[in-house]
């Protein structure tokens, strides 16, 4: 370890530029199982993987300090993406630097001293805290167009069924569901956390830019009509770099919940729901981890309320106007997960650690309820003729 001491100032998360090597998103201090000390800081990134980092510690005392940055986790390179959602830790094996508050920002960069490097990456250490029985979920990223009252139904239906906390990450987005998103982060319920526009690793020219230094006019120059046909390519939906931005965003909200018991990885056309309507985070807590003491997480059947179909209930709520589904089905499923067992996660995938298991819940008492069009795939080639089941139990929630 080398130490150095620095009195110019840093601006905690902001990139003095851009490298073609690595893009750093967030930097999450690592507890201990006990969660009296923290014993690494993990930082999430865009990167190739092909350049080795030291990690340059910041501290209170404005001192730097110098440890090996580890490539501790690189995410498939299928389909050859220019960057790989990856992650580097880097341990705190000194007693100071494993007390909250003592490190307040880290960099990487390939040098030994970080002021010679023109282009270091620095952001600031977020430091979880143990949320014991309580459940929060992922919602990967808000971008393109969304329909206002439709992201208020959902916050809403989520508020109700116990959810303590959302995190979502934020791209060019038409301004009224952007009003939407500050008021559920003002109430303390949704954390914003704004992806790099544009986004790292392909050609400006072929992504969402936001040309203004704050991103103000992201969030502000479009509606929804404007945006509704913007092609997918410009937030790189459908593709192997876009799936690798839904990595960075799944890695980011797996450090930054790790101390709930429980995570959601679901979208914002998807409710999680219990037959009878029970508090989802007391039927978790209550009912089914004590069934299943030694799981790692919980994957959940999936209804589809195919708006193909037409309305058949009533009310302006998408939950209440449309009531019918097709069977609960192992298609496109989701996962609710508990962090501190949980190795990794995906879309629709889970990895346990050692010691836990994934629980398939098939009996159909929790499901996810999609609300969305046919999906343009062979599997939903004849949606129209699929056989379809009333389901009317969310006319109950329309109050």
């Amino acid at each position: 370890m080398e130490s150095i001491n620095f009195t110019e100032h840093v601006t905690p998360g902001v990139k003095i530029c851009r490298r073609d090597d690595l893009y750093t998103f967030s930097a999450v201090a690592k507890p201990s199982a006990d969660w009296t000390k923290y014993t690494s800081i993990v930082i999430t990134s865009w990167c190739t993987g092909s350049t080795q980092f030291n990690c340059f510690l910041y501290s209170t005392n404005k001192n730097i300090e110098m440890v090996k940055a580890t490539l501790s986790r690189k995410r498939s390179n299928h389909g050859r993406p220019k960057h790989c959602a990856c992650q580097y830790t880097c341990n705190l094996d000194n007693e100071y630097h494993q007390i909250k508050g003592y490190l307040t920002q880290v960099g990487l960069s390939p040098l030994k001293d970080i002021k010679k490097d023109s282009c270091p990456q620095i952001n600031k250490v977020i430091y979880p805290t143990r949320q014991s029985g309580k459940m929060a979920i992922c919602s990967k990223m808000a971008y393109g167009s969304q329909e206002p009252i439709k992201l208020i139904e959902w916050f809403e239906y989520n508020r109700l069924m116990g959810v303590d906390r959302i995190i979502t990450m934020v791209q060019l987005i038409n301004r009224d569901a952007y009003k939407v998103l500050k008021y559920y982060n003002k109430t303390g319920l949704l954390d914003m956390d704004i992806f790099p526009s544009p986004l790292p690793g392909i050609d400006i020219k072929k992504n969402a830019n936001c040309k203004i230094k704050d991103r103000t006019s992201c969030f502000k120059d479009y509606s929804q009509e404007e945006l509704k046909d913007l092609p997918w390519r410009h937030f790189r939906r459908s593709s192997p770099q876009g799936e690798h931005d839904q990595m960075v965003a799944l890695d980011h909200c797996q450090e930054k919940l790790q101390g709930y018991a429980f995570v959601a990885n679901v979208d914002f056309d998807e409710f999680i729901v219990q037959s009878n309507l029970r508090n989802i985070k007391e039927y978790f807590n209550d009912t089914i981890l004590p069934k299943y003491q030694n799981a790692a997480g919980f994957t959940l059947n999936h209804s589809y309320f195919l708006a193909n179909w037409g309305i058949s209930g009533d009310g302006f709520l998408q939950m209440t106007q449309y009531t019918q589904r097709v069977d609960p089905r192992y298609v496109n499923y989701k996962n609710v997960y508990i962090p501190s067992r949980t190795a990794s996660t995906t879309t629709h995938e889970l990895t346990p650690k050692s010691g836990f298991r994934r629980i398939y819940l098939k009996k159909h008492h929790i499901v996810v309820h999609h609300y969305r069009t046919c999906p343009p795939v062979a599997y939903w080639k004849n949606c129209m003729n699929f056989t379809r089941y009333e389901d009317k139990k969310m006319l109950k929630l329309e109050k």
